[in-house]
């Protein structure tokens, strides 16, 4: 489906669904229509109870607390999860019911058994919203055919699937949903690091420009990128109010799609990182982020992750991909003093869900907080004609000269590989 945004450019929006689930949790006994003396608006779309929150910040509490169960992974083995391994993320509506300790029971059947068991769960996010990424976990038996998730007398069947057990790269960078993205530069900057550098973007896409589109299928084609359609969430045929899920969700349900990069290659993975496309890692010591990560965790005995800072930078960028050339970029880059909240590198044992920075179910104690080098975070480029984006004032940034060590050989690789 495209959608026109101006007459120049046209945005596609990603309608990919894997599949849809509604999941409703009653958690209050005799109480489907009594609300709470709190009153609120209501108003029909597609057939919808939608309950009308312009302002987020409504607190009523609904009897029924709907989830989005975004994906299902099953593991037959797992050095974590145990044997015969389910887990599953959804968006949930953690504010009209508890969700902190709330378990699931799973049905697993294959052509000659079932198997009920319980799936605990833990939530990442922040409280604020209405709806938080939630992630659970069971064992069920082998040879695992067909799924039904049940809470509290109400159950569907989901489909699942086999998580990966190998990947392209030993080290999976997790790119974040992209949405209304145009920033091809950003693009093509990171996926040539990371190339060089031994990682792998797997990349969400909520909605993007389509000449972009073109380009990362063309990337993906060629074995440097994993594209993956970050679904909009829709519920099929709702019976009782609810909110709805996209507007009422943090960051487009940002932690889901990160928790389901984890869990698709929890296995497979030796390190995952969780990044936006403006995250940038250049290895300081080691010509291989594998070698970087191995060697930061060896002279830190007791960790198991690593935790990178963002220290906002600003370059020149091309207006078209025939003027692209790394070296300038590089040569262009400019560095400010400011260091920001980071982000993680993971060994994927160590992590069952995340947040956008962390998860918050992992003691940070068992963290190596790496002071250099830090990701370089590129959120507003200049122009090369010198046409400045005035959100840029906001920042109060002043920017001098590049702190971060990029090595002249990789630079050339990079440029080579660009053109080759």
């Amino acid at each position: 489906m495209r959608w026109l945004v101006n007459h120049k450019q046209r945005l596609i929006i990603t309608v990919v669904f894997y599949f849809v689930v509604l999941l409703l949790i009653s958690m209050r006994k005799n109480s489907m229509y009594k609300y709470s003396t709190e009153t609120y608006t209501m108003y029909n779309i597609s057939s919808s109870l939608v309950v009308s929150d312009p302002t987020g910040t409504f607190r009523a509490k609904l009897p029924v607390s709907h989830a989005f169960i975004n994906s299902v992974y099953y593991y037959p083995t797992s050095k974590s999860l145990g044997e015969n391994a389910i887990a599953f993320t959804m968006a949930i509506d953690h504010h009209s019911n508890n969700m902190g300790h709330h378990t699931f029971n799973v049905l697993g059947y294959n052509s000659t058994n079932m198997i009920k068991s319980v799936a605990t769960a833990q939530t990442e996010g922040i409280s604020r919203c209405q709806y938080t990424t939630m992630m659970a976990r069971t064992n069920t038996l082998s040879r695992l055919e067909k799924i039904e998730i049940e809470s509290n007398g109400v159950s569907v069947e989901v489909p699942f699937k086999l998580a990966r057990y190998t990947a392209p790269k030993p080290v999976i960078i997790c790119i974040s949903p992209q949405f209304a993205a145009e920033q091809w530069q950003l693009f093509v900057m990171h996926v040539h690091a990371a190339n060089r550098f031994g990682g792998h973007l797997h990349i969400y896409l909520t909605s993007i420009i389509e000449s972009y589109f073109e380009l990362m299928k063309e990337y993906e084609r060629q074995g440097y990128i994993t594209l993956d359609y970050w679904l909009r969430m829709k519920f099929a045929n709702p019976r009782t109010p609810y909110f709805e899920p996209n507007q009422n969700v943090e960051w487009r349900n940002q932690a889901g799609a990160q928790t389901d990069c984890l869990l698709q290659y929890k296995e497979a993975a030796e390190y995952i990182a969780f990044f936006d496309m403006d995250d940038i890692l250049f290895p300081r010591d080691f010509p291989t982020y594998l070698e970087e990560f191995n060697a930061v965790l060896h002279a830190n005995p007791g960790k198991n992750y690593l935790f990178y800072g963002r220290r906002e930078h600003e370059f020149v960028k091309a207006s078209t991909l025939s003027e692209f050339s790394f070296t300038e970029l590089v040569q262009s880059l400019r560095s400010s003093q400011t260091v920001k909240r980071g982000k993680v590198v993971v060994r994927p044992e160590a992590y069952n869900s995340t947040w956008i920075h962390n998860s918050k179910h992992v003691s940070f104690a068992t963290s190596v907080q790496v002071s250099s080098p830090t990701l370089v975070h590129v959120q507003l480029p200049v122009d090369k004609n010198g046409k400045r984006n005035h959100s840029r004032d906001l920042w109060k940034i002043e920017f001098g000269p590049l702190i971060e060590k990029i090595r002249e050989d990789d630079i050339k690789a990079i440029e080579e590989d660009i053109y080759r």
